[in-house]
């Protein structure tokens, strides 16, 4: 009996197990000590994290646009509702790319990393090196995310008090997706925020109870806001 218990169990893990991409960052800021970014993605949900299986976490459904931000030491969830409108730089302001070939840096998966410089304005707002590699769809679902945060983040962009600069328009607002059209990231520069990977993996096992939103919980959702 203690056996058949225990292939149940297991088998019932199993059940419970599925695959995603994974793509874990180390960050540096300011004023905090380090600390990783963990991003899990599948073909319909995202979620990112700091590496613990027990504390707070956001969830970015692939399927609705839905952003459950969960904290688990006050047991609620902030659901966010992006608007559907997706915002475009204003004729202000002027978008470059900068891109070139780094021959001499050691090639990684077969791949010869490229840097990456994302300008506003003819100002620098971001830098990064990339490779092209497999990791397709954890890619695209950043691109989703961060577009659904900026649909977010517009109303406020514009409100009294609210003085982004704008490489923090360009990157937060108007052309969030930038950073990720070029390749995987390995590291990124921006401001005074760096962050390096550390780890990707294809086909990684997790339990897909983490990509649940908890019921339990209180959810929160914040009233819309008007904006420009």
């Amino acid at each position: 009996m203690r056996w058949i218990v225990l292939l149940l169990t297991c088998f019932s893990l199993a059940a419970r197990a599925g695959e995603a991409d994974l793509l874990v960052y180390k960050v540096q800021e300011p004023g905090v000590e380090n600390y990783f970014s963990r991003i899990l993605v599948t073909p319909t949900r995202l979620r990112m994290d700091e590496g613990s299986d027990t504390g707070g976490y956001t969830i970015y459904d692939r399927k609705t646009g839905l952003i459950f931000n969960v904290d688990t030491e006050e047991e609620t969830v902030i659901v966010f509702e992006p608007p559907s409108l997706q915002p475009t730089p204003p004729e202000s302001m002027k978008l470059d790319i900068q891109t070139q070939v780094e021959k001499k840096a050691p090639q990684v998966e077969g791949k010869q990393p490229v840097s990456v410089r994302l300008l506003a304005n003819e100002k620098v707002c971001r830098e990064l090196l990339v490779i092209d590699n497999g990791m397709a769809d954890a890619i695209a679902a950043l691109r989703e995310l961060y577009k659904a945060l900026a649909r977010v983040q517009y109303p406020t962009a514009h409100m009294p008090g609210n003085d982004m600069s704008d490489c923090e328009l360009s990157e937060f607002v108007y052309a969030p997706q930038r950073a990720w059209e070029h390749g995987l990231p390995l590291w990124d520069v921006m401001g005074e925020k760096r962050r390096l990977l550390v780890d990707f993996r294809r086909h990684y096992t997790v339990p897909e109870e983490m990509f649940q939103v908890p019921e339990s919980y209180e959810r929160v959702v914040p009233p819309p806001l008007e904006g420009n």
